[in-house]
């Protein structure tokens, strides 16, 4: 009996490959769309900076890790050297079900959902009314534009004149104030929606940095 020909076994490494495949395209896709929002957004932060404000970041369920990690690159070091920025990560997921939010819609039922969902919006507005000031700028990550409280935290902001930086998958907005910025990421869901909102991020905060800092000049 002749073994298969080596030709039609799958490629065990096709399934680890295509990840790159997308996520080289996403970034392709949000870098040809986005570079002129991406560049506003750093003009924001810059000169919130400048008018001494903080930059409050918030997010929730799958976009919950960014806020406390950008806030402390912002507060530390994301590749040069510079005094700390004033960076505050506003927390809407104490007791939140962040690991698998898709599972926990399914298992919970819907009074129950819902309750949590406003609790944490709420838990965001009042840290909002807390720590915000008119100085400051509101850097807002949801997953599309139409999560509640994406849009109560952006009402939230606004009431207080706060200009939004938003970073959201999906269609664009029609609740943005005239000095808010949105960034449209290239994966509207996903796993590759939450790298390109990592990237993003990476790509604003160097920005930001050449914008207080200047180029830095390549050593010969």
């Amino acid at each position: 009996m002749q073994s298969p020909d080596a030709t039609d076994q799958p490629d065990p490494h096709a399934a680890l490959m295509r990840h790159f495949a997308e996520n080289a395209e996403a970034c392709m896709q949000t870098a040809q769309e986005g570079l002129f929002q991406l560049d506003l957004a750093a003009q924001l932060l810059a000169d919130t900076v400048a008018r001494g404000g903080k930059i409050l970041l918030c997010g929730v369920a799958e976009t919950a890790f960014l806020p406390p990690y950008l806030a402390a690159r912002l507060g530390g070091v994301l590749e040069r050297e510079r005094p700390p920025l004033p960076a505050l990560a506003l927390l809407g997921d104490l007791g939140w079900p962040v690991a698998n939010p898709a599972g926990t819609t399914q298992a919970l039922p819907p009074d129950m959902l819902e309750q949590l969902q406003q609790g944490v919006a709420q838990s965001l507005v009042q840290q909002l009314q807390q720590f915000g000031q008119m100085e400051d700028t509101l850097w807002l990550y949801s997953t599309d534009a139409r999560q509640p409280y994406a849009l109560q935290a952006l009402a939230a902001a606004h009431a207080r004149d706060l200009p939004v930086l938003w970073m959201h998958g999906g269609e664009p907005s029609d609740a943005l104030g005239e000095l808010d910025v949105e960034v449209l990421l290239a994966q509207p869901r996903g796993l590759r929606l939450l790298e390109q909102c990592l990237l993003a991020s990476h790509v604003v905060c160097d920005a930001l940095d050449r914008i207080l800092l200047g180029d830095e000049q390549e050593n010969d």
